[in-house]
């Protein structure tokens, strides 16, 4: 029987495991044939969707793998909008400026997104 999953990233991109953890579990979960219906950034978790990342060479490019999840299994990449303004992440329609690092597949969204992701799953992960 499969299973729906929504993880739940409060973990930055680099200097913690948490985020890379929730990548490899994310993977996990669908090679077992489970379904990860979203990932909901929030907290420090959402300067996983920061475009403007730039890992050196001999790291993982964080930004680029959850893209490639994104793409593999079809999940919804949520940021919350008000945890990832106030650490300066914004999108086009936030930007006042022609400058924005959140692109798609990542799509700023609420509280209430998160909500309705986590009651539409099965499993809460998070990391």
């Amino acid at each position: 029987m499969s299973l729906t999953y929504t993880l739940l990233v409060t973990s930055a991109a680099y200097g913690q495991q948490g985020s890379a953890s929730a990548l490899r579990f994310a993977k996990a979960v669908s090679e077992q044939g489970h379904i990860l219906k979203s990932v909901f950034f929030y907290l420090d978790g959402t300067s996983n969707a920061n475009s403007f990342l730039s890992p050196a060479s001999d790291e993982n490019d964080i930004y680029k793998l959850w893209c490639e999840l994104c793409e593999q299994t079809k999940c919804q990449l949520l940021v919350c909008v008000s945890a990832g303004a106030r650490r300066g992440y914004i999108d086009s329609s936030q930007a006042k400026h022609a400058m924005f690092n959140i692109h798609e597949p990542f799509q700023v969204a609420g509280l209430a997104e998160m909500t309705i992701a986590m009651q539409q799953a099965d499993r809460v992960m998070q990391l």
